[in-house]
């Protein structure tokens, strides 16, 4: 049998065990069906995407987006980009300081950056805080980490004066509040990062002053936060499906303008095969009635694989920004089958369960969406399951899983970069 004979049938295996399986599902049990499956072998020169008739029609991607966003990220970006944000320090009387920060709209500033923080000012010994202001470029979100901010709907503030508000009333309540040792331990114990063992932080008064308007005084020393590096942020993104980290860094980028141009260059795409409201794939939240990203199941495909491509010239994997399957224990994709062999992105909104991603086999890489269309939670359970039982015959068709030696990445907000530098000692160093 030929090469081509034998990729037909395997599709036509693929594709009816597909339909055949996840429809009867529905029947039996939820008000769930197939919108479209596709896959595409990496190893194929022609790189054909083989699927159902449908694999060319737009249906809601949910988190799938997210997949979109991390390639877009990583070209506009580059995987090594941190958030600087500088921290402008003036000393005021003795052991008392004014403090104000120059934000760089960090997607990533939660509990755990905010600790950090206050453990690098610690080792300066400022422990005590006459005034905190911030400007326009700082964003908080002390929560970022949570799964009810994970999976919510990101806020999109319409003004300024909003924003401000929102952050000033996280900084005091948050960043200005006793300090939780349950979590700053915890913290202390996942990072090789040294940190202050008994922090502390006494802030007086907490302002908002625009970046223009602020000004340095003579004695002012500025220093240097650097986030973790995009590709452990994107990791982050993707493990937990964050909804925030997504939309903060789609709008970073210019929002859906800027995107559609960049994907129109980057992959030919048209209105045809992806229409982007957000970075995350959630609702946008814009009207009552939900508005999700919409995309095919090919377009999901052909994303994939120019990720993978753009990671690889850049000397990264796909794992190094996508989930691993049984690996990942921070990720949605914790508990699926084919552990180690797996990278997978997830994706549930009101009308879709969704499944993208690549599996190492004994015949090769395949590249594969599974696009479900759903009535509501009530059938999540139940597409859920349907989705694994695909992915595992995916898998025994092509002669089994394999592992691929992939080890867990640890997905903080910062790392041993990220220490506090004065401005003046980088400028100094400059060629």
């Amino acid at each position: 049998m030929s090469k081509s004979m034998m990729s037909s049938t395997l599709a036509k295996r693929i594709l009816y065990f597909s339909i055949g399986t996840l429809v009867a599902s529905s029947l039996a049990h939820a008000k769930f069906y197939v919108n479209s499956i596709c896959h595409m072998k990496t190893n194929d020169k022609q790189r054909v995407i083989s699927g159902d008739d449908n694999k060319s029609k737009k249906y809601p991607l949910a988190s799938l987006s997210k997949i979109a966003t991390t390639l877009w990220a990583i070209e506009k970006l580059g995987v090594d980009y941190r958030h600087t944000t500088k921290i402008h320090i003036t000393e005021i009387a003795q052991g008392s300081y004014d403090v104000h920060i120059e934000g760089s709209r960090d997607p990533f500033f939660g509990q755990r950056m905010g600790y950090f923080l206050i453990s690098e000012l610690n080792k300066l010994k400022i422990n005590k805080i006459e005034r905190l202001t911030f400007d326009e470029n700082f964003l908080l979100k002390w929560a970022v980490e949570s799964p009810v901010v994970a999976g919510g709907t990101t806020a999109n503030f319409e003004t300024i004066e909003q924003q401000v508000r929102y952050i000033k009333k996280s900084l005091e309540v948050d960043f200005a509040s006793p300090i939780s040792m349950t979590a700053y331990k915890r913290l202390r114990n996942l990072t090789p990062v040294k940190m202050t063992p008994n922090p502390s932080m006494d802030v007086r008064h907490i302002d908002f002053i625009s970046r223009s308007s602020y000004q340095r005084s003579g004695n002012t020393r500025t220093f240097v936060l650097r986030s973790a590096p995009l590709v452990t942020v994107l990791k982050k993104m993707n493990n937990q499906s964050n909804n925030y980290i997504a939309d903060h860094l789609y709008w970073n980028m210019g929002g859906t303008e800027a995107f559609t141009q960049f994907i129109q260059k980057k992959l030919s795409f048209t209105s045809q095969d992806l229409v982007f409201y957000n970075g995350s794939g959630n609702n946008d939240g814009s009207s009552q009635a939900p508005i999700y990203n919409m995309g095919s199941c090919e377009s999901v495909i052909k994303t994939i694989y120019a990720l993978d491509r753009e990671l690889v010239q850049r000397g990264k994997t796909l794992e190094d920004v996508i989930a691993v399957s049984g690996v990942d224990q921070d990720s949605t994709v914790k508990n699926f089958p084919l552990e180690g062999s797996m990278t997978a992105k997830t994706g549930t909104v009101n009308k879709a369960k969704t499944l993208a991603g690549t599996i190492a086999t004994t015949e090769g890489e395949l590249i594969f969406a599974i696009l479900l269309h759903t009535d509501g939670p009530s059938d999540w359970g139940s597409a859920h399951n349907s989705i694994l039982r695909r992915v595992q015959q995916i898998a025994q068709d092509l002669g089994g899983a394999i592992r691929m030696g992939y080890k867990e990445i640890r997905t903080l907000p910062f790392d041993e970069m990220s220490q506090l530098v004065e401005e003046s000692s980088l400028l100094n160093k400059a060629p």
